[in-house]
């Protein structure tokens, strides 16, 4: 895994009215939030974005009540570049930029003079954000909803400079990098790329891209590393266009819905292909996904095992189906520790601390495909915390 470059910027004081709380923040660590390589770089002369790819670039510390100031030159292009205030640590889902309060740098801004150096003034409160470009009309946005969070710059495919870095904050709170990326959103150099993968498993602008059609006797891509006790955060689509299918009825103890005559019971709904995520190594342990009757998450080696006691297949079932309608991004959060399960889709927890008796160790993680050709997929946003 690549390492990250943690840099600080020396800041000049704005003024001593807030000295006497002695929290001013005396100095801004920034973090490369997906660390792709050759976009960012941060030093005493200032930040550079080459907008390489879509990333961000953002504060250690959270802030709440601050001035903050800053030169900004943007080179030519059509790109999104943007500071985002009271910003999430992780980017949003689906996305490579989190949620915040955005604005732009560049020409949408009033007051902004292309190809030249700018000057950004920033003030946040408990209500409100402001901003004002070379001392024009400020732009106002409520913070009701986001009181504080990151200093973020996001790179949207166009370069520019941010120079003279000032701010006066009243307060602001260091917080470890915990989340590190699988994926820097530019290349799968964290995954084994096994030869009958090449053209078939494929990333770049924030996304890896799945046909369905690896020559591999093993289709899943691999991570290199392998891994005890994590947090895993993964974004999901299936891109397969959907139609109408067969799908089993599962009950809550795990087991399929029968019919009279002995037979499954089976409902007809929107199908797009599934995919996984293999865990430890192993494809008993897979967090299944797709927009089944069950919906997503359950624990599919797991559940289907009769020879397990009925308390750990029911605890291996969904309790809620999470997933958003067919192509849409869906957003994974997997808690592994020791032989417990814990796995939330779109914010709803779906498995809840689940026992996998005999589960490794340790062991890689996969991105699942082992069933027919064009089961079609995208990843995204795929990041890791490891637990001690």
């Amino acid at each position: 895994m690549r390492s990250v470059s943690i840099l600080l910027l020396p800041l000049l004081w704005l003024g001593s009215a807030c000295q006497s709380t002695g929290k001013i923040a005396r100095d801004i660590s920034w973090v490369n939030v997906n660390e792709a390589p050759d976009t960012w770089t941060a030093g005493p002369e200032g930040i550079v974005c080459t907008g390489k790819i879509q990333s961000t670039l953002r504060s250690a510390q959270v802030f709440g009540n601050y001035e903050l100031e800053f030169e900004c030159r943007r080179g030519p292009g059509s790109g999104d570049a943007a500071v985002i205030l009271h910003a999430a640590e992780l980017p949003s889902t689906g996305s490579a930029i989190p949620d915040g309060i955005r604005f732009g740098i560049g020409t949408e801004q009033e007051g902004f003079i292309p190809d030249k150096w700018n000057h950004y003034r920033i003030k946040s409160n408990s209500k409100a954000v402001q901003l004002s470009v070379n001392g024009g009309p400020a732009t106002v946005i409520s913070a009701t909803e986001q009181r504080k969070g990151h200093i973020t710059f996001s790179s949207g495919g166009v370069a520019y400079q941010v120079r003279n870095i000032r701010i006066k904050a009243t307060s602001a709170t260091a917080m470890e990098k915990k989340f590190r990326p699988l994926f820097n959103g530019d290349d799968l150099s964290q995954w084994e790329m096994k030869p009958g993968h090449a053209g078939h498993w494929t990333a770049g602008k924030g996304v890896i891209d799945y046909d369905g059609n690896s020559r591999e006797k093993d289709k899943c891509l691999w991570s290199k590393k392998a891994f005890r006790d994590f947090v895993l955060v993964a974004d999901v689509r299936l891109t397969r266009p959907p139609e109408m299918a067969r799908t089993p009825v599962i009950l809550p103890n795990g087991d399929n819905a029968l019919n009279a005559d002995g037979s499954n019971q089976e409902v007809e709904m929107l199908y797009n292909g599934d995919t996984g995520i293999y865990l430890r190594g192993e494809s008993k342990s897979q967090v299944n996904i797709g927009n089944r009757y069950i919906g997503s998450g359950e624990i599919y080696g797991y559940r289907v095992d009769k020879r397990l006691p009925p308390e750990i297949r029911a605890g291996a079932t969904p309790k809620i189906k999470a997933d958003n309608p067919p192509g849409e991004w869906n957003r994974f959060v997997i808690t592994m520790k020791g032989e417990r399960v814990t796995v939330e889709v779109n914010g709803q927890t779906v498995i809840d601390n689940a026992l996998l008796p005999d589960i490794p160790e340790q062991g890689p993680i996969a991105l699942q495909d082992d069933h027919a050709s064009d089961n079609r997929c995208q990843f995204a946003n795929v990041y890791i915390m490891e637990i001690n």
